[in-house]
């Protein structure tokens, strides 16, 4: 059962980088901040795929890679966009939807199928994407799901959830394909450039940014890679839906997160949201 430890360090890494981009979001480019950021992350990964030895690569990893990479690269254009108009505790949980896509998503590239188990708790993950939805006002039992595609924030994270169900399988093929560290390291490298040329095109004169905040790009990118191993580790020892379910722990952290760094309302009624996807997710893992 390594594989549930690495899954919930990275959960803990993952909660902890989108509190990092929300705090930081305003202040910075962030196209440069995602430049930074995948640079640093890339550099510490390169690193340490070096010293434990450069992988053999498979003849599927150089096109996983790709497709992964620029999946990855439209979702945080995505969490970027829904983080500046959405409560930190609001936009995360939303991502939650994960786990549904990739019933489909890791059948048809992967082949894997869930358990009915798994099932029922698909169920209550939706379940508890209502609750998060819900006001304060009690309404009819559609306003939740009418309230996710009216918030802007929470149809981004929506398509990012999607996106990342497609990319999470590549990144299980990239690491067949070599091993969890090195496939970490080309994919962030990769990210990297692109938002760089992206800043070129469009921020050109905003790049100073970097050298006033080179601390955030340290500190973030250290937190990307260590959220990069531990999943990948985790994806290479077991199949990629129980991976992301016991990844979506991060939902408890950033409702925290959310409450102590922005002072968010309704914490305690969107935690009761999330506790009933935790359910959701305990069950997946455990039948």
């Amino acid at each position: 059962m390594h594989w549930v430890l690495f899954a919930m360090l990275g959960a803990f890494f993952d909660a902890t980088y989108y509190a990092l981009i929300k705090k930081n979001l305003t202040k910075i480019n962030p196209y440069i901040l995602s430049t930074g950021i995948f640079l640093i992350a890339s550099i510490i990964l390169f690193t340490s795929s070096y010293i434990k030895g450069l992988p053999a690569i498979g003849p599927d990893f150089y096109l996983a890679v790709l497709v992964t990479s620029i999946l990855n690269i439209l979702a945080v254009l995505l969490y970027f966009k829904a983080l500046k108009t959405t409560d930190l505790s609001l936009a995360i949980p939303i991502i939650s939807f994960t786990p549904i896509f990739l019933v489909l998503t890791a059948f048809l590239i992967l082949k894997e199928v869930p358990t009915t188990a798994g099932i029922f708790g698909i169920g209550l993950i939706v379940l508890g994407s209502y609750i998060l939805n819900i006001k304060k006002e009690k309404t009819n039992i559609l306003k939740p799901i009418s309230s996710l595609f009216k918030n802007r924030g929470s149809l981004y994270m929506l398509l990012v959830a999607f996106l990342y169900s497609l990319s999470t399988n590549y990144d299980k093929i990239a690491i067949q394909n070599s091993n969890p560290i090195f496939a970490s390291a080309i994919i962030c490298l990769f990210i990297s450039m692109t938002f760089f040329i992206i800043s070129l095109l469009t921020s050109r004169n905003e790049l100073p940014q970097i050298k006033h905040h080179y601390k955030i790009f340290i500190l973030a990118g250290i937190i990307m890679a260590l959220a990069y191993i531990t999943i990948n580790i985790a994806l290479s020892m077991q199949v990629v839906s129980y991976v992301i379910a016991i990844k979506r722990l991060s939902i408890l952290f950033s409702i925290m997160y959310g409450a102590l760094l922005f002072k968010e309302q309704n914490i305690k009624q969107r935690s009761g949201g999330a506790l009933i996807m935790l359910i959701g997710f305990i069950l997946i893992i455990l039948f």
